[in-house]
Parts: C-alpha cells; sequence; structure tokens
C-alpha cells in the first residue's frame, strides 16, 4: 500500500537548556545549509518524497557524530490509496474561550464521565470536536433522525452562552469494534518493527536517538466491521498510553450526511481497513466505552428543547471587533506579522475587490493568523488569486465554481476566498470544492485568530 512519509526533527546538545540562543542558532545555521526551513529553535520538517531526503538524513547523521549531538523527531505515516467502505470522523477541538467547567456524570456501570459544558456562539464553524467526548453539531443529530439512523444516541452538552447558536451532542454509537491494530509501544528501539515498517523508518530510527512519536495510521480488520451504521473504537488511556476514542462512519451515512450539508467531507478520512494486522503494527482488543445513562440523556434533550424555545441574540461579529482581535494578536507576535500597507495602494484597494479586507491591511499588510491560515498581503493575493482561477479553469466536470478573492492559505495548501456577496471559504487544494464557510471576512479573522487560543 503507498503511503507518505513526514519527518518533524531538530537536534539537542547534552546540557542544552530552555532559551539557549547559540544552541538555536547552530539549529537554524545547519537547516539552512542543507537547503531547508525551520522555525525559530530549528524545528525542521522533511518530506520523504523529496529528492534529497536521503542526503539530509546522512548529513544529520553526520553531523551528529562530528559534533557529538543527537537527532530528536516525530514520524508520521499516512497511507495515500485506501479505498474503504468506512470513515473515520476527523475531530477539531473547542477554542479555549468555548469553554466553562465541565459536569460529571456517572454511568450505569459506576464509572465518572465528563461532559462539556460550553459556550457554543463561541464556535463559527460547525465541524465535530472533541475534548472529553467526541461532540457533533445539531445538524449531524438532525439528519441522523430525519434518516432514522439507528443505534446511535445522542446527549445535548449544555451551552451557557448568551447568544444563539448550532448547539452541540455527544454521541454515543452502540456499536464497538472489537479490535485495533495500530503503533502502540513503537519507538527506535523496536528494531524488528520498524524493519516490518519499511520505508524510511529503519534508516530514520539507526539515526535518531529519539522518535517522540511514531505516528501510523490505525487499522482495522475486514472481519471486525459492521455491516453499516455509525460505530466506535475505544482503547482506555493508560501511565505510557494516551489511549484511543474514534467514531467510524460507513460510507453511505457518511454521503447521506455530506449531502444533507450537516458533514463536511473534509471531516472524513478513509478508514485503513485490512485483511490481517499490518506487519510492525500491534494488535489490540479494544472496551466498550463507559455509556451516559438513558434519564440523564432524556434530561438533557428536554433542556436542548428548553434552550431553543427562548429568544438569544444573535452574535454578531463587527469588522471593528475583528480587527481589534488582529491588532492584539500583531502586538502579541510582532514578528509574524508584516507592516501596515503603503499609503500608495489604499486608493487601489478601495476600488477593488479588495476593499472588504481594506481594514485589517490597514493593521498589516498579511501575517501569520494561526499555525493553519496565513494572511496573504495585498500583493501575494493578488498574484495568489490569478494562480488559483487559472487553475480552477482546468477543472472542467466542476460545474459552481467559486468567484472572489484570495485573501489566506491553509498549512494543507487550500485556499481561503471572499466571494462577492462578502462569504468567506475555504477551498480544497485536493479536491475542487469548498470545505468550510464562514458568514463574513470578520467571522474569519475572529475564528482563524482563535486558532491560536
Amino acid at each position: 500500500m503507498k503511503y507518505d512519509e513526514k519527518l518533524t526533527w531538530i537536534l539537542d546538545r547534552k546540557n542544552k537548556k530552555i532559551g539557549d540562543e547559540k544552541a538555536y542558532q547552530e539549529n537554524i545555521d545547519f537547516v539552512h545549509s542543507l537547503g531547508k526551513k525551520c522555525d525559530c529553535v530549528g524545528w525542521s520538517e522533511l518530506d520523504m518524497n523529496d529528492t534529497d531526503a536521503d542526503s539530509v538524513l546522512d548529513a544529520i547523521q553526520n553531523c551528529c557524530k562530528e559534533n557529538g549531538w543527537h537527532a530528536r523527531g516525530i514520524y508520521e505515516r499516512v497511507y495515500t490509496d485506501i479505498v474503504s467502505d468506512w470513515y473515520e470522523l476527523k475531530t477539531e477541538c473547542f477554542k479555549d474561550n468555548t469553554i466553562c467547567s465541565p459536569e460529571t456524570v456517572m454511568s450505569d456501570s459506576g464509572d465518572e464521565i465528563n461532559l462539556d459544558v460550553i459556550r457554543a456562539y463561541r464556535e463559527l464553524k460547525p465541524a465535530p470536536k472533541e475534548r472529553f467526548g467526541i461532540y457533533v453539531s445539531e445538524r449531524f443529530r438532525n439528519a441522523c433522525m430525519k434518516h432514522n439512523i439507528a443505534d446511535v444516541d445522542f446527549c445535548w452538552i449544555q451551552d451557557n452562552g448568551k447568544y444563539e447558536a448550532e448547539q452541540y451532542f455527544y454521541i454515543q454509537p452502540g456499536k464497538n469494534i472489537p479490535r485495533i491494530a495500530y503503533g502502540r509501544e513503537l519507538d527506535v528501539s523496536k528494531i524488528d518493527r520498524l524493519q516490518a515498517l519499511g520505508g524510511f523508518l529503519p534508516k530514520i530510527g539507526s539515526v535518531f536517538y529519539n522518535l517522540q512519536l511514531i505516528c501510523l495510521q490505525d487499522c482495522y480488520l475486514k472481519e471486525d466491521m459492521p455491516d453499516g451504521g455509525i460505530a466506535y473504537v475505544y482503547c482506555p488511556s493508560g501511565y505510557h498510553f494516551a489511549g484511543r476514542y474514534k467514531i467510524l462512519i460507513h460510507k453511505d451515512i457518511a454521503e447521506l450526511l455530506i449531502a444533507e450539508k450537516a458533514l463536511a467531507r473534509s471531516a472524513l478520512t478513509p478508514a485503513y481497513v485490512a485483511e490481517e494486522c499490518p506487519a510492525g503494527y500491534i494488535l489490540d482488543a479494544t472496551a466498550k466505552k463507559p455509556k451516559i445513562p438513558d434519564d440523564h440523556i432524556q434530561k438533557s434533550l428536554l433542556a436542548f428543547e428548553r434552550l431553543k424555545a427562548k429568544n438569544r441574540p444573535q452574535y454578531i461579529i463587527s469588522e471593528k471587533e475583528a480587527v481589534r482581535f488582529l491588532r492584539k494578536a500583531k502586538n502579541e507576535r510582532k514578528k509574524e506579522f508584516n507592516k501596515k500597507i503603503k499609503a500608495d495602494y489604499v486608493w487601489e484597494i478601495e476600488n477593488s475587490a479588495h476593499k472588504a479586507v481594506l481594514s485589517y491591511y490597514m493593521v498589516c499588510d498579511g501575517g501569520l493568523l494561526s499555525d493553519e491560515y496565513t494572511f496573504l498581503s495585498y500583493c501575494d493575493s493578488l498574484t495568489v488569486t490569478e494562480e488559483f482561477f487559472a487553475s480552477l479553469q482546468k477543472e472542467e466536470l466542476l460545474q459552481d465554481k467559486p468567484v472572489g478573492i484570495v485573501i489566506a492559505t491553509c498549512i494543507d495548501g487550500d485556499f481561503v476566498l471572499v466571494r462577492e456577496d462578502g462569504t468567506v471559504i475555504r477551498f480544497s487544494h485536493e479536491a475542487p470544492e469548498c470545505v468550510n464557510e464562514w458568514q463574513s471576512v470578520a467571522n474569519f479573522f475572529v475564528d482563524a485568530l482563535n486558532d491560536n487560543e
């Protein structure tokens, strides 16, 4: 099976301390000598598909031998040609300013279950979320009810926000997948397993003294998968183990949810389902996750109906508020933002589609909004917009092509566009489709900046 490999790495020295600027600069200089980029302390990413990947590993090994240094990193492997009847649900974290103090309920088996309490209006896009549990949006639940999706319960999580917002529900499937194959307890000392996994892992294991994480895509056995529906896999966490909890959705239901606009396609990852446990993996039995009692679910749904009956005001993010957010971020992270737009460009912007973004250019002409989103400078926006629409012309099967300007890019290569009606979309760099939407430019900026909180 084909896969992509990525190595995130840094060099360590004996007795190096946090804030050792000399060591950081040595790291940076070494990375630059390889023709690569890095962050402010020397962390760098290496795509193992790069033609020079092997020589970069050799250079890291030689540098460590000559200087008595050590290489530390994180290895990730993602399979690229999976064809599956099942998808894993991808989750995001709640924003920090969304979360209130949680409530605790007891399961029928006597286990404590923490349930989040939130300010739902802080979540500007209704994507699946994860914290104490896995939560889905109100529209996800509505679609399941509309189409009589069986063997799954939804428990409303309390919303203490003062504004109207889409609600969230703890999802509790009844079907449990009994086994999971994954890279548990895998590190550089497991030479036999690294050899069995192949790719660059054996060589990386011989060069690096520490791989903090070896991230392999989880695998499920074909004989263990249900006939359909929504299922879950659960392995309790332990002292040396973060555990596993994932929701899996059969492709028939996944397509239904996408068609109902209850779930974005980008929130799904094809599940790796194999005939047998892959070499180098460990096959573990899963457990039954403690369930929220039926009486608590019913109480939660009554409270949900009472909340929906209230006439709460809409949360409207003004341009003034969004500009304040941007200015605050720039003051806190000055090196990550450009200076404000030059006065020479203001008249030109005022008479163009970029007028919708002028207030933000007056704070900074581009910058790093978060790890996820980069706000393009005005000149870069013009160039990227032209390239984007030239590329889009090649998509002959795409009927509804967006019209607008590209104002930001995403870490995975997606584009953020302001449309003619003022709404903002995230357009996938892979499938030619919209994978997210914000109601205004202000909403986008606040949401993107909140990704850092």
